[in-house]
């Protein structure tokens, strides 16, 4: 580990020395002015303590930046607040990958009264190093704690934080408890976002009492592995938004029954994977086909019971292959004389004419094709398109190929 940085410090060394590489043009106006950026990205520098953030230059310079980064850098929890202190305007704060530890905490009388985003991903914090930033920024709305350390303890039933309204929690292990807590911590929340989770099923203690305000849920590359934990999801009243992808309950499905299952589930869903907006017509037709997928099943899914009262009992439908044969046996006519060849309808025009080769002792290019079939009101028509797949022509077996040579 390098030497250890001040905050001040490297401030100074990007914005405002001159000797520094970077270019500064950028800071100064031409009168010699300070310009004050909105954005502030000091990472990766090893900071360890604010430093002397008083220096005029410096105050001049940040007290209107309203986005902070300092990631990936070696601050700890008591640095915080004076960062906070600095920076009166300040709505976002990236604090991700800094050990933020330590049991220290300063006066609860200091305020962040403008804090609206807290990053705080990849962070060796506690539960009560959370609680107590959270305490001082009492107007936050966005926070990240993903990949976090934290244990989350028991609440105590007046602990809650009815100002986060969105809530990342990302490559952390999921379980009913933790679930539970994170909806009492954070009752008002209205996005939640996760990513390769392990589940452990936590999703199936989800009932009426949990989340009640989440409009917009995103489970990405989670152990979702049972459609119980999805139909849980149902008694979300509020949920209108779901993004699931790479779960392991829909893998081997169809793309469209897929959707099609989850749609059926959830009825106050309204768009799923940020498609577009599930219209009645496309949620009639998913409930049907949801009730035709666990018709014959031994063990129905409960929505199964709701839909079918709603719709009524459906008949199965009949399972049409309407693909084209992949082989087809045709005539082949050439010089007043016939056989009977089969080939696959996959292959081009120009495919069959190489294929008739040998048989003809004609070269392709010599070839002139036509095509009769035996529906043909009128005579053969020419095959003029070397590129032309044989199954648009709709072959039949008894179908004839007319050669002649050029």
């Amino acid at each position: 580990m390098g030497e250890l940085a001040t905050l001040a410090g490297e401030i100074i060394s990007k914005y405002l020395d001159t000797s520094c590489l970077e270019p500064v043009s950028s800071h100064i106006l031409a009168a010699g002015k300070i310009k004050n950026p909105r954005q502030i990205c000091i990472n990766d520098r090893n900071i360890a303590s604010t430093g002397d953030m008083k220096t005029p230059a410096v105050q001049d310079l940040i007290w209107s930046c309203e986005e902070l980064d300092l990631s990936n850098n070696n601050l700890h929890l008591t640095s915080v607040p004076e960062i906070l202190e600095h920076f009166p305007l300040l709505k976002v704060l990236n604090l991700c990958r800094n050990p933020l530890n330590g049991t220290e905490m300063m006066d609860k009388g200091f305020v962040a009264s403008r804090l609206e985003v807290l990053v705080l991903n990849n962070c060796l914090l506690s539960w009560e190093g959370l609680f107590w930033l959270l305490q001082i920024c009492p107007e936050l709305k966005r926070l990240h704690l993903d990949s976090t350390t934290i244990d989350f303890a028991k609440p105590d039933q007046g602990i809650s934080f009815p100002n986060i309204e969105v809530l990342h929690f990302s490559k952390n292990r999921l379980s009913p408890l933790v679930l539970k807590y994170l909806s009492h911590f954070f009752p008002n929340v209205k996005e939640l976002y996760f990513m390769q989770n392990q589940s452990e099923e936590a999703w199936q203690v989800i009932d009426e009492s949990i989340f009640t305000e989440l409009e917009k849920l995103s489970l990405i590359d989670c152990s979702v592995c049972e459609w119980g934990e999805i139909e849980s999801f149902g008694c979300l009243k509020s949920l209108k938004h779901l993004k699931l992808l790479n779960c392991p309950v829909l893998e081997g499905l169809d793309v469209n029954l897929r959707r099609q299952l989850v749609i059926a589930r959830l009825p106050y869903l309204i768009t799923l994977n940020g498609g577009e907006t599930i219209t009645r017509d496309a949620r009639d037709k998913a409930e049907r086909a949801f009730i035709r997928y666990y018709m014959e099943e031994e063990n129905k899914p409960a929505r199964y019971i709701e839909l079918e009262a709603l719709h009524g009992k459906l008949d199965k439908l009949i399972d049409l292959d309407l693909k084209p044969k992949k082989y087809v046996s045709v005539v082949i006519e050439y010089d007043n004389k016939s056989s009977v060849r089969r080939f696959s309808q996959d292959i081009t025009v120009m495919g069959l004419k190489k294929k008739l080769e040998p048989l003809l002792n004609l070269s392709a290019n010599s070839m002139r094709l036509y095509f009769l079939s035996k529906q043909a009101a009128y005579g053969p028509d020419e095959l003029k398109v070397p590129s032309k797949k044989l199954y648009s022509l709709l072959i039949e077996d008894g179908d004839t190929f007319i050669v002649d040579r050029k």
